[in-house]
């Protein structure tokens, strides 16, 4: 018994002294990197044998500017940061949350997946990407644009500056739409202004409205009357042509709304219907006002059922006198604001609320693939 006590003992001690051994024979020290930046080491990608790219993605370097990414050679040279360029509009991306690096190409996948946009209800979180080359410049971002705002609406003011219209009246008109603008302005909503007669006129189109938020209502006060005939069906195809395009600051993804104000039957009723289909073409959805009493005949009435979207019963209105359009202003919202907010129901959401790039990988025959949290998803 003894004898086998001490053998199983011996092995024991001969199994510690190796392992001993074998603790001691790497003795490589560690490469120690440092820089004061938030986050710095989140990510590390072996740019090549001398050469790493570290993130640190809590960096806030401006206001609004978050996120960096450094290179850092191994040797003893200090760590420099890339100048990569990031567009104006990925404010506060956190640069450097998601990194990863092509084996064949060498290039580098950097991605920040929290850039804010404030859509004036709600404020969405989109992100971006951008690939940076072997030589470490930085190429295009990846989307190149942020995703619009859920829920947009631009609305268009038609206004009857025809002679039939009092001086008075046409005042009264103008403090109506001023009073419908402010009461919109805290939703995503744009807005421009048409006054027809013998012509149309844009006093304010989409653009110029986004780019003078804080003087519109000065905008508004200044137009004059222009006396003439009234040609509705003429200024509605105006309004379909000049007014609800790209080019004049319509956005492709608002739904299209037009408010017609209007004292009496037009002269071109002939082109009316012409009008009409150009606008349900365009999508565009109308709401019409008839004031005074040349809407107590039918034909008049007729033609303001013609001009409002169906079901006409929740876009035709008719006053008595340009005194009483107050009086149906509340119910002009009602029937307004379900349009405006019908895009931000969980169903049309799409890539309104998508995180682009919270991770990416290469992709073995070309290209590369980025995770978007929270497309085609919305939780309250």
């Amino acid at each position: 018994m003894t004898m086998v006590w001490i053998i199983h003992t011996s092995l024991y001690l001969l199994s510690v002294f190796q392992v001993t051994l074998t603790f001691n024979i790497d003795p490589v020290a560690w490469k120690y990197i440092s820089v004061p930046a938030a986050g710095f080491g989140y990510k590390v990608i072996q740019l090549n044998s001398t050469n790493l790219l570290i993130s640190a993605p809590e960096e806030q370097y401006e206001k609004s500017r978050r996120g960096k990414v450094y290179q850092c050679p191994v040797g003893v040279s200090p760590c420099t940061p890339l100048p990569i360029q990031v567009p104006s509009h990925a404010v506060n991306m956190t640069l450097g949350l998601s990194m990863t690096k092509d084996p064949k190409t060498s290039k580098t996948l950097v991605c920040g997946p929290t850039i804010p946009r404030d859509c004036k209800t709600i404020t969405t979180y989109n992100g971006m990407c951008l690939e940076i080359d072997s030589n470490l410049e930085s190429e295009s971002p990846v989307p190149s644009s942020l995703e619009d705002c859920p829920g947009q609406t631009d609305i268009a003011f038609l206004l009857d500056g025809s002679a039939s219209v009092a001086d008075v009246d046409f005042e009264r008109m103008k403090t109506f739409v001023k009073s419908l603008i402010t009461q919109f302005l805290e939703r995503n909503t744009e807005f421009a202004i048409i006054q027809f007669s013998d012509d149309s006129e844009i006093h304010m189109s989409f653009n110029v409205f986004k780019n003078n938020i804080e003087s519109w209502q000065l905008k508004l006060n200044n137009i004059s009357q222009q006396n003439g005939l009234t040609y509705t069906a003429t200024a509605i195809k105006r309004i379909v042509k000049d007014v609800f395009i790209p080019s004049q600051g319509s956005r492709p993804n608002a739904k299209k709304v037009l408010i017609v104000i209007t004292d009496g039957e037009s002269t071109d009723h002939g082109d009316l219907k012409s009008a009409i289909e150009a606008a349900e073409k365009a999508e565009i959805i109308r709401f019409a006002i008839g004031v005074g009493i040349a809407f107590d005949s039918n034909t008049a009435k007729d033609e303001l059922r013609s001009i409002a979207s169906s079901p006409q019963g929740n876009h035709m209105f008719k006053v008595n006198s340009f005194e009483a359009l107050d009086q149906i202003s509340n119910s002009l919202q009602n029937s307004i604001f379900p349009i405006e907010g019908s895009n931000t129901t969980e169903e049309s959401i799409k890539m309104e609320m998508a995180q682009e790039g919270f991770s990416a990988a290469y992709i073995p025959g070309g290209g590369f693939q980025i995770a978007s949290v929270g497309a085609f998803q919305w939780r309250a």
